[in-house]
């Protein structure tokens, strides 16, 4: 729970101000165990550790025996980076007080933070074991423990059965959801994003995040809806108007995002991700003249906006202003090398220069940085290496095959450039693939292998001019 000093009562309030004035005319005061929880507990709230030691030392220079100062203790040296020494200090008060389940809750905090998660668990039990009244709070505390090192799924084992202690607890229902959230099950993670909000209406922290899973799911309606209502609770949040934007664009509402983005730089006018963004959507409405004057824009307010300059490159391949191009999409890169659409739009501008080594030399980038995309090994092999290196296209399209071998387009190419080298046998092979995937498609073999050799026309025959009563292509029988 985050405290302030407006938070405590007076009697703590009192109790500080004394122990501060302590400090400033150098004096000793008296004070006992519960003040002094009270001041360490206020530094560490603040996370001034440097403050919350010294209360502890001049604590426990008082009363040296309490346990609950020697556990303030114990999480005072947890905060400063020292685990080791506070699972010491927690073995010690263990043998003293047994019975007292803190001890073995911050015992399973430092386990967590030292990455044995199994002891750290055992800990936790023998916690929980000794807990009695406390159950509901510690089972959420032990799932934030989880939480601090991104052990979800362990986090909520423990949130859900706070849950069916007290179904209604806010901090729990929203720890749930946003946990499910992180482990990718978007569904459940609505699930209790909804019930938190029927408890709390007026939560703009929960709208916006439900929000937020909706365009994850790709349910930009409801994610617009729920963006919708932080602006009504909050019509200054401004992160609210922004995702509302990125929904409408993605739910091809685009003249509709381009008032939301200016809504948006409303509250932030010079914002570059916003202008950019602006910039895209009149590049989908094909307005190339506004989609580059925002491009212009952003790269004007951040020189090294990398999707700026990408999105001026492309505009200029578009318009077949290849040198310009070049330009531009050398800067994207310049400023971010790791993007895989860059290298590739690119390489296809180098193609057209005929800068054939620079061409290569992007494309196996691409290809680097994602090889999950046929179109790009496709286009690689359409590089002009020279009628002596048709075997460099051939060992192209080969290993393409390797990752993609029932793509129609790729064993078509295959076939044709087989075929070029007269290896028939292999070409009728990635011919008939692409036959019996798309037989439509037979145009991608003709534009690259255009002679009539007997065995591939009586191949390509068969498939065309033999047909099942149902009409489907011949079969095995066939290949």
């Amino acid at each position: 729970m985050e405290e302030n000093l407006d938070s405590f009562d007076e009697e703590v309030k009192a109790s500080l101000s004394r122990y501060k004035n302590m400090l400033k005319s150098k004096s000793s005061y008296y004070f006992d165990v519960f003040e002094f929880e009270h001041i360490i507990d206020y530094y560490l709230n603040k996370n001034d550790s440097k403050n919350a030691n010294l209360a502890i030392k001049y604590a426990l220079s008082q009363h040296p025996a309490s346990t609950s100062l020697l556990l303030k203790q114990a999480q005072g040296l947890i905060n400063q980076g020292f685990p080791v020494k506070s699972l010491r200090l927690l073995k010690k008060l263990e043998k003293i007080e047994a019975s007292d389940y803190s001890i073995f809750f911050i015992q399973g905090t430092v386990y967590c933070s030292l990455g044995n998660v199994n002891t750290a668990i055992k800990m936790f039990d023998k916690a929980l074991s000794l807990a009695f009244d406390s159950t509901e709070d510690l089972l959420f505390n032990i799932g934030m423990a989880f939480k601090q090192i991104s052990r979800y799924d362990l986090a909520n084992n423990y949130f859900l059965k706070a849950h069916k202690l007290k179904n209604e607890d806010k901090a729990v229902i929203f720890e749930l959801a946003h946990n499910y959230e992180k482990l990718d099950q978007d569904d459940i993670s609505v699930t209790y994003y909804k019930e938190y909000i029927i408890i709390d209406p007026f939560s703009e922290l929960a709208w916006f995040s439900l929000g937020f899973v909706y365009n994850k799911l790709e349910k930009y309606d409801l994610a617009v809806e729920a963006f919708d209502y932080v602006i009504a609770i909050d019509p200054e949040h401004i992160s609210a108007y922004y995702q509302k934007a990125i929904s409408l664009y993605f739910n091809e509402k685009i003249i509709e995002s381009i008032d939301a983005f200016n809504d948006f730089l409303e509250f932030d006018k010079d914002n570059t991700s916003a202008i950019f963004h602006i910039g895209e959507a009149y590049a989908k409405l094909n307005d190339t003249e506004k989609a580059a004057d925002y491009f212009k824009r952003a790269i004007e307010l951040d020189a090294q906006y990398a999707d700026a300059w990408y999105g001026q490159a492309y505009l200029l391949y578009e318009n077949k202003k290849y040198t310009d191009a070049l330009h531009s999409v050398k800067k994207a890169i310049k400023f971010d090398d790791e993007d895989p659409d860059f290298w590739y739009l690119s390489a296809m501008i180098c193609r057209e220069l005929d800068f054939t080594d620079d061409a290569e030399k992007s494309f196996k980038q691409t290809i680097k940085l994602d090889d999950s995309d046929p179109k790009i090994w496709l286009e690689y092999s359409k590089l002009n290496f020279g009628k002596s290196k048709i075997f460099k296209t051939i060992n192209i399209l080969s290993e393409a095959n390797e990752l993609f071998e029932n793509d129609v387009e790729i064993n078509y190419s295959l076939a044709a450039y087989l075929a070029i080298i007269n290896n028939i046998n292999s070409a009728i092979y990635h011919l008939k693939l692409g036959l019996d995937n798309d037989k439509s498609k037979i145009e991608v073999f003709r534009s690259i292998y255009s002679k009539k050799h007997e065995k591939i026309e009586n191949v390509i025959d068969l498939y065309f001019k033999t047909q099942l009563p149902d009409n489907k292509d011949v079969d095995a029988n066939f290949k």
